[in-house]
């Protein structure tokens, strides 16, 4: 399990660029119903949100949604991912959404219902993706060390850690040998079992974590 960074970025936005932000942030969900957006930095602190959905932490949720954003990077990287975005799902139907945003910052929405997040990644693509991201680019003071999220998934079990030492040394096997049977669909299946895992981890349901990490050491081995 890759661990979180050293430092993250914190920023300052102009009240110009507070104005363009929140205009950004209601765009994101006024054609999603039940929805909410907000903006937070790598740290996990939020930076804006325009309207507080009732009966939800947000600061819980933005601190988790950096911490998972945080300790997945280095195994993205390693797939050679970038920038990606983690998608949560819930049993209700709902679904917490992390976008990357700027380099700077990550966007986490709230949402109810799948087709919402098809309308979701579309705005994100297209210029609402550009705008968020011309308004972090644009946010004053240089990119500086903060501290990173202190949140991180639980310790588990002996047997639970070295099954996931031994399927990220296979997965960077992989990457080192054959690193185009991680690219489209399988790269993607593989970012979903990674996300599964760090879940699985940080409520401590260590069986499911078990079995997570033999079925994606299994499938990979089919490479």
């Amino acid at each position: 399990m890759a661990m979180l960074g050293d430092a993250n970025i914190g920023f300052t936005l102009t009240p110009e660029g507070r104005t363009r932000l929140i205009r950004a942030l209601d765009a994101v969900t006024q054609t999603i119903p039940q929805s909410a957006a907000l903006l937070i930095d790598l740290a996990g602190r939020i930076v804006d949100v325009p309207k507080r959905p009732p009966g939800v932490n947000l600061e819980a949720i933005s601190a988790l949604a950096a911490g998972c954003h945080a300790s997945t990077t280095e195994l993205a990287e390693t797939m050679g991912e970038k920038s990606y975005a983690l998608l949560f799902e819930h049993g209700d139907d709902r679904q917490v959404y992390v976008w990357p945003v700027g380099e700077r910052a990550l966007l986490v929405v709230l949402l109810k219902g799948s087709a919402s997040v098809e309308q979701l990644e579309a705005q994100m693509e297209g210029k609402l993706g550009v705008e968020l991201d011309a308004v972090v680019k644009d946010a004053r003071e240089p990119m500086k060390s903060v501290p990173p999220p202190r949140i991180e998934p639980s310790e588990g079990p002996a047997i639970i850690e070295d099954k996931v030492r031994t399927l990220n040394a296979f997965i960077m096997e992989i990457q080192a040998n054959k690193p185009e049977t991680l690219s489209g669909d399988r790269g993607k299946r593989l970012l979903k079992a990674r996300e599964e895992l760090v879940q699985a981890m940080s409520h401590e349901f260590w069986d499911k974590a078990s079995t997570i990490c033999d079925e994606t050491r299994q499938w990979l081995g089919g490479s």
